[in-house]
């Protein structure tokens, strides 16, 4: 390994680090090309900021920043304003982890519980095979998700050290290790503490004094700005000093035709995963290195043999489209340009990081308003078209495409998924999508996204270059993966999809309803045949009723504003109505043993027997979806 990698770096000392003396870029034509479409977009989808930088093998093209880093008073943006980056914040942690694989102090292929304190050290779960470091680094641990209740944070009083969130908030195992990447968080952040526990430096400390300053990021960091004295109360590292907090945009949401600053979001519980704070500066330092190994290793962080092995693929979820890298993502089948990168996301702010090793470009861009996706998909496709051409053509729709398309369509579920705690329902709820074929032969994913076959399982949209494919699996059923290769999904069937919960919660609802005004009905006329009975059915109704109503008091905020429950959950009358919903279903083969068995009436219509029986099916098939759903009982950490 070592004389690979000097061979390498010195194939690269002698290659990439000459080439980097010509300019690829012009950059006067750049910033005009830029700016036009950066203040485009900020008019059209209401931007309030961005942030951007370019390299190329040359050096620094263009940082720039446009709009308010605040209001009230206006805080412009400019090249040294920090952006929240979101998920590219893992990336600096797979850095990190190959420095230790350099020195020799960890290998790719170690358990990661022998790296990690015992406190953190992952159960077995039933599955036989361990985790390896390689498995964090790809997403394919085999981890549930977790996303309610203390991935982002609006009270910094909330925020525990990364290693107690850790151990507090362990996910399960879901499957084998090294089988499918899903994308994780907690992974990201337990390679975090596994660097912190090996160097024996917080991961904050670590990042800083062995990555972000030798790469010349010199305001970046993953520390937040809470007060110093909660940081000694809660055992926090230090915050970030208040002359770095001064230079971080705000979040924006737009409405009632104005941009409205919003809370901070910390996520310091995982820190690694999502906490970083970098500049156009910052990050212009940092894609030069990425997109030129000879610098990594100038800086003294990796060696450009090192550096250059981060690109070569690990893991992939299926062999048609892109490998994941040694934790970046491949983006070719993104853009149809060969790529690495990541993008990155809070509530309020958004980013995308892509390297174009053959065009010797790299692009960054990151808005503090949420309506900037647009910008972000948009803006890189169009530069290197305008700069470089057209990305090469893509294969023709395949000559019996109808039927590809009608073999994968469907509703799909993302597996990025908890499999335990009452946030899984929710998340469920969210994260279905459908697949519908059309009569040409191309498939609509998730509504407007329009992509046609080209063969084996692959389809590719019509608008862009990207990629996704459909595999059927060994238990038959149809596996959906996207471009980037962590967002897998499995198609359903229709007793597991949103429509037959809706339709059996309406069903109910009107049963409850219908019997509830029988028995009203029947206590005014009097009537009073199999009278104990049909109260008690009746009864059961508006139990389910009460339930009903209270479920959806505590969800209607949250589905008005799905952001919302990210803060707010679980609330007091979530777990309280999923209690609730646990005691009507239990009430169910009770009333009916009552109702049919001790005091079965002799008395009843067959209407009566009819509309009883129904409703107690109604019911019945209603707990057994909820059973399904997860959404009896409350479950949490």
């Amino acid at each position: 390994m070592l004389l690979r990698f000097l061979g390498v770096a010195l194939a690269m000392v002698l290659g990439i680090g000459a080439a980097r003396a010509e300019p690829t870029l012009d950059r006067v034509r750049v910033e005009a090309f830029v700016d036009g479409a950066v203040r485009e977009a900020m008019r059209a989808d209401h931007i309030a900021g961005v942030s951007i930088a370019i390299v190329d093998r040359a050096g620094v093209v263009l940082t720039r920043g446009y709009g308010a880093a605040a209001y009230s008073p206006r805080k412009p943006v400019n090249a040294d304003t920090l952006f929240r980056v979101g998920s590219i914040s893992k990336t600096p942690v797979w850095i990190a982890i190959m420095q230790l694989v350099e020195q020799g102090k960890i290998s790719l292929d170690d358990p990661i519980n022998k790296l990690l304190p015992e406190a953190l050290r992952v159960p077995d779960e039933g599955f036989r095979q361990p985790i390896l470091v390689r498995h964090l680094m790809t997403h394919s641990a085999g981890f549930e998700d977790s996303v309610l209740e203390g991935l982002f944070v609006h009270d910094p009083a909330r925020l525990a050290p990364l290693d107690d969130y850790l151990a507090s908030h362990r996910v399960h195992r879901v499957r084998e290790p090294g089988v499918l990447a899903v994308y994780s968080n907690y992974g990201a952040a337990l390679a975090g503490a596994l660097v912190a526990q090996v160097s024996g430096q917080s991961w904050q400390d670590y990042a800083e004094q062995h990555v972000l300053r030798p790469l010349g990021m010199t305001s970046a960091s993953y520390r937040e700005p809470y007060p110093e004295a909660l940081a000694e109360a809660r055992g926090l590292v230090s915050p970030l000093p208040a002359a770095s907090a001064a230079e971080v945009t705000n979040g924006f949401a737009r409405y009632s035709g104005e941009f409205h600053t919003q809370p901070f979001e910390y996520v310091a519980d995982e820190a690694p995963a999502g906490a970083l704070s970098a500049s156009a500066n910052d990050m212009a330092a940092y894609m030069r290195a990425l997109l030129d190994p000879a610098l990594m290793e100038k800086s003294g962080v990796l060696s450009a043999g090192a550096a250059l092995a981060m690109r070569d693929g690990l893991f992939a979820n299926t062999p048609e489209l892109g490998t994941l890298r040694h934790g970046f993502m491949d983006l070719t089948f993104v853009r149809g340009r060969r790529a690495f990168g990541h993008g990155g996301a809070l509530i309020f702010q958004h980013s995308t990081m892509e390297i174009y090793p053959d065009e010797g470009v790299a692009i960054f861009i990151s808005v503090n308003t949420p309506t900037g996706g647009g910008l972000l998909n948009a803006l890189p496709s169009e530069l290197l078209y305008t700069f470089f051409g057209a990305a090469p053509a893509d294969p023709a729709r395949i000559a019996d495409a109808r039927a590809e398309a009608a073999k994968v369509a469907g509703t799909y579920l993302g597996l990025r998924l908890p499999s335990y705690r009452s946030e899984r329902p929710l998340l469920r709820f969210v994260g279905a999508f459908d697949v519908k074929a059309l009569s040409n032969g191309d498939i609509l994913v998730n509504g407007p996204n329009r992509y046609r076959p080209i063969g084996d399982g692959v389809f590719v949209a019509n608008e862009s270059h990207e990629r996704i494919a459909f595999h059927q699996q060994d238990d038959g059923r149809m596996r959906f993966f996207d471009a980037a290769s962590v967002w897998p999904a499995d198609r359903i069937g229709y007793f597991e999809q949103n429509r037959w919960l809706q339709l059996i919660v309406e069903v109910a609802a009107f049963a409850a309803v219908w019997g509830v005004v029988a028995a009203a009905r029947r206590l005014i006329l009097g009537d009073r045949r199999g009278r104990a009975a049909s109260l008690v059915l009746d009864g059961l109704g508006v139990v389910w009723l009460a339930a009903g109503a209270l479920f959806a008091a505590a969800v209607w905020p949250w589905f008005k504003d799905q952001n919302s429950a990210i803060f707010a959950y679980p609330g007091v009358l979530y777990p309280a109505a999923c209690w609730l919903l646990l005691a009507a279903a239990l009430a169910t083969p009770l009333a009916a043993g009552l109702a049919f068995g001790l005091w079965r009436p002799a008395d009843w219509s067959r209407w009566l027997w009819f509309r009883h029986a129904a409703t107690l099916i109604i019911f019945v098939g209603l707990g057994l979806t909820l059973l399904d759903w997860g959404l009896l009982g409350f479950h949490d950490w």
